[in-house]
């Protein structure tokens, strides 16, 4: 699992469940444990586990968003320090 309940998250801008708030507001926080949703193992014999979270977004519960549309604040601020570098 990526995230842990109290975690600050956005939404990917490059998937089309970027589009479905209702709000501009695109800073959630992460209120449950992920649940495994899916898991199979791949071509090359490694385990794949794919997650889900419990996000509200100004004031909405978003159940069930997949980790692979999620970004982490903690990975912005690194990648904009990497940036400023």
């Amino acid at each position: 699992m990526k995230f842990s309940a109290g975690d600050l998250v956005m939404l990917r801008s490059d998937t089309t469940i970027y589009y479905s708030l209702d709000s501009s507001a695109n800073v959630g926080i992460v209120i449950s444990s992920g649940v495994l949703m899916y898991a199979h193992y791949s071509s090359q014999g490694g385990k794949l586990k794919f997650y889900a979270y419990d996000v509200v977004f100004d004031g909405i519960t978003y159940r069930n968003v997949p980790e692979e549309v999620l970004k982490g604040l903690k990975e912005i601020e690194e990648d904009d320090e990497k940036d400023s570098e």
